[in-house]
């Protein structure tokens, strides 16, 4: 699988993980995955971990996103942190964050632990 989800219900958190064959087909799957899990709740934090891979969604793509009833969704009422490990991964990232402006709180870092504590994760 693409992205593997682990749900940390005691820090009100799940963890996306994402493996190195990602695009944006894969990647909105996965937030209609998540959406559907009956484990996640309303003002769940959400840490995406794409430092291993390859792909960065380009600017037609978040232009596609930002419309995407899926991703109001995943932004509705949820802290959205994304840690990458590459400069155009987090330039990209930032675009989108941006771009979704201030309906959402949404961060980009490349350190896991500073994710975590934007979350408010122990």
């Amino acid at each position: 699988m693409a992205f593997d989800f682990s749900f940390e219900l005691d820090n009100n958190l799940v963890f996306i993980k994402a493996s190195v064959n990602i695009d944006f087909v894969s990647s909105t799957q996965a937030m209609q995955a998540l959406l559907s899990d009956q484990r996640f709740s309303k003002h769940m934090g959400i840490l995406v971990d794409i430092r291993d891979v390859d792909y960065v969604i380009s600017g037609p793509e978040i232009e596609r996103l930002l419309h995407s009833p899926t991703w109001l969704a995943i932004i509705d009422g949820h802290k959205v942190a994304t840690v990458a490990g590459k400069p155009a991964q987090y330039g990209m990232a930032t675009v989108l964050a941006r771009r979704t402006g201030d309906t959402a709180a949404i961060e980009t870092f490349y350190d896991i632990e500073e994710a975590r504590s934007w979350l408010g994760a122990s």
